[in-house]
């Protein structure tokens, strides 16, 4: 995900003018991963261009999620189970 490699390599900025605090809780974090599990439609996310970084303009809240999701700062119950991010080798 490229998105996730400009979080790890410190490239998003957040723009405390409009942007509000993260407010979501760990339900609702969950509720996004398992929509996205589930392949359901969820808004998109918009960055914009600036010099060597990329500003959040909408979606830092469910970009926090996800990558809270892969960081496994929370598990996602799957078919009854907790299951955290992995990665297949």
């Amino acid at each position: 995900m490229e998105a996730y490699e400009l979080y790890r390599n410190n490239r998003l900025y957040i723009n405390r003018r409009y942007q509000r605090k993260l407010v979501w809780s760990s339900q609702e974090k969950k509720d996004l991963i398992d929509s996205i599990l589930l392949q359901y439609p969820v808004p998109l996310i918009l960055l914009a261009s600036q010099a060597d970084k990329y500003e959040i303009i909408d979606g830092m809240q469910r970009l926090n999620a996800i990558f809270g999701f892969i960081e496994n700062h929370f598990p996602v119950d799957i078919f009854g189970s907790e299951k955290y991010f992995n990665i297949p080798d």
